[in-house]
């Protein structure tokens, strides 16, 4: 099997009342592993194989011969998936993609499933560091820090949402120095990936139809979902398409999604074009571990371990690193790129001196506001049921019902918490739970979150700041260079990040007097946390309590790449995403964003994607036809 998941026994206290740790639990996660353990594009390449000697010796013999390619591309990401796809389209260009991790596997299709990734094989299980300021009440201080590990990276972990940011976004890195990146100049490249299935669609000046990248809502939406919506509307704000004129507004988002099945990255861009594409080389359980950079300071190939096996694959034209927020910039360091006294101080030879690591920031939330949803209104499920759902679904054709969905996921909203601000401040997104269970034991039902999202009783709608001030930053691991990054995520470094939240906050807790509420029965639960105890509920006190202890993210890492201007300090690649000092090396992923934008990441990462594949593509034909003359 592909799919290994998250081991109770290491993460269940002794002593609990949670569901994700009874018995129950261990049958199904025992039933998910043979329904959905394997996966769809292993069997694809077992079929093929079987078919076509040809295939079967292009992968057994690669091992032996000298591997060269044109263009290298590590992380098969949101974007490396981009890259690697749009560069292939040129059948004299010979692409290898690496990918750290294995194949997707298909537990990863169900929409409902998302938040059982977590913690298996296919996240890296990253963690940031104690700052005493965050997470205070989680093990250790530590605040998780997911990201996927398997074809498709973190949209194939990720909760599905499919939203841009906000114009404002792109117009500021513009401002900041980065020719080419205005809202206007991006606008094409979200397009140009998108097939959006909705009614947003019919509006061609913000969508496209035509690309890779499916777009659509989920085909089952449950009632506390809408009701959310229905909430947030009746509060005033519009219902919208975040991804068009407006992003103030209230609406169902839609997902990364098609007929009720995930559709990552690698899914739309790499499978399609896998097996047909003979210049395309797809590499899996292979870890860059060095980028090769000669004396002249160029890179010139990467060093990568599969099956605990060291081997080197040589670039003709450039190596392009798409590893996401995290492992970019890791690897970028090992490879001698990086903070001088960072690299001394884990033994690496300095070759070019840049501020890599820097400038990580991310949407900081928390948990500990609930709303509790009436028994008549609640979507749980008997143990019985659950274990039905979950079958069914395996055996639809096409998927329908709750794990078609997220659960109450889907209910996005944004609002501006002073009226004259340029863009909303504040994202709000839900989480669903079952309420008794997560009161009890907050810290462990989060660690732990393995049931169907759909089924719940309770939502924490989660506050969202999308304009963070404080910045944390990324080093190696000096006494292991090659394991875990250290994190330091900084959140709230700058106490001004609390003051979206209090605002947020408060008028999230308005919406229990909307008829929405009433009608339903729901109402917001006004039982304080563990750590909170001492705070009178709903108090600017209270909510700064459960900011700085029951932290959360959205994982939406950013920055720690920074593209910028030459006059930058910071900046790590320029405006084409070439390494400064460096020639034949890109940075195109999420790692290069100057600030992170208002709203989820991952569409912004395709976008980086096309954009920066574009670039390289437009450098490189120009070197093309200018040498032929």
């Amino acid at each position: 099997m592909v799919w290994r998941p998250l081991n109770l026994s290491e993460v269940c206290p002794t002593h609990t009342h949670l569901s994700a740790c009874s018995q129950l639990a261990y049958v199904y996660l025992n039933l998910l592993v043979q329904l959905y353990g394997d996966s769809r594009d292993r069997r694809i390449a077992e079929k093929i194989e079987r078919e076509d000697d040809t295939v079967i010796e292009k992968i057994a013999s690669y091992e032996d011969k000298r591997e060269e390619y044109d263009f290298i591309v590590v992380g098969a990401g949101a974007a490396g998936c981009v890259v690697a796809n749009r560069l292939s389209q040129n059948k004299k260009w010979k692409v290898l993609l690496l990918e750290a991790g294995p194949e997707q596997p298909d537990v990863s299709l169900v929409p409902g499933l998302s938040t059982v990734l977590l913690g298996s094989n296919v996240d890296w299980a990253y963690s940031t560091e104690p700052d005493g300021k965050s997470c205070l009440a989680s093990r250790g201080g530590r605040c998780a820090w997911p990201r996927g590990k398997m074809m498709g990276g973190s949209s194939s972990i990720n909760s599905l949402a499919y939203i841009r940011g906000n114009r404002l976004d792109y117009d500021t890195w513009a401002h900041l120095g980065n020719v080419g990146w205005s809202y206007r100049d991006v606008l094409p490249y979200f397009k140009k990936s998108e097939r959006n299935l909705n009614f947003e669609g019919l509006n061609r000046k913000y969508h496209g139809v035509t690309g890779e990248q499916y777009v659509s809502r989920y085909p089952y939406f449950d009632k506390p979902s809408i009701m959310i919506t229905d909430a947030f509307h009746e509060r005033g704000l519009p219902l919208t398409d975040y991804n068009g004129a407006h992003q103030l507004g209230a609406m169902q988002a839609q997902a990364i999604s098609l007929d009720g099945e995930r559709v990552s990255t690698n899914t739309a861009f790499i499978r399609p074009i896998r097996f047909k594409r003979k210049n395309l080389t797809v590499k899996t359980n292979s870890e860059a571990v060095k980028i090769l950079i000669d004396e002249h300071k160029r890179a010139y190939g990467v060093k990568y371990i599969k099956n605990n096996l060291i081997y080197t694959a040589f670039a003709k034209k450039e190596v392009i690193v798409s590893g996401g927020p995290i492992n970019a910039p890791k690897l970028l360091m090992l490879s001698g790129i990086g903070p001088r006294d960072q690299l001394e101080n884990a033994g690496i030879e300095v070759i070019k001196e840049l501020a890599v690591g820097e400038n990580l920031h991310d949407h900081v939330t928390f948990n500990g506001i609930i709303i509790v949803v009436p028994n008549n209104t609640a979507t749980l499920r008997t143990n019985d049921e659950v274990i039905k759902e979950v079958i069914n679904y395996y055996k639809m054709d096409i998927k329908r019902g709750p794990l078609s969905g997220n659960g109450a996921v889907s209910s996005v909203s944004f609002i501006k918490t002073e009226p004259d601000l340029p863009a909303p401040d504040i994202q709000y997104q839900v989480d669903s739970v079952k309420w008794r269970e997560y009161v009890r034991e907050p810290v462990d039902y989060d660690r732990t979150r393995i049931f169907p999202t759909g089924f719940y009783d309770g939502l924490i709608p989660r506050t969202m700041n999308l304009v963070p001030y404080s910045r944390g930053k990324l080093c190696l691991n000096t006494t292991d260079p090659n394991g875990h990054p250290l994190l330091y995520a900084n959140y709230y470094d700058d106490e001004r990040d609390l003051i979206p939240l209090i605002k947020g906050v408060r008028f999230l807790l308005s919406l229990e007097g909307t008829e929405a509420f009433k009608k339903m029965g729901a109402h917001f639960l006004r039982v304080k946390l563990p750590a909170c105890r001492g705070y009178e509920w709903g108090t600017d006190e209270y909510i700064i309590c459960l900011a700085r202890h029951y932290t959360s993210t959205p994982y939406h890492p950013v920055g720690s790449c920074k593209m910028g201007p030459e006059w930058d300090e910071k900046a790590v690649v320029d405006p084409r995403l070439r390494v400064y000092g460096i020639s034949g090396l890109r940075v195109i992923d999420s790692s290069i964003m100057p600030i992170v934008p208002r709203g989820n990441t991952n569409a912004p990462s395709i976008m980086v994607g096309e954009r920066g594949v574009a670039l390289v593509i437009e450098d490189w034909t120009q070197n093309y036809h200018h040498n032929l003359n």
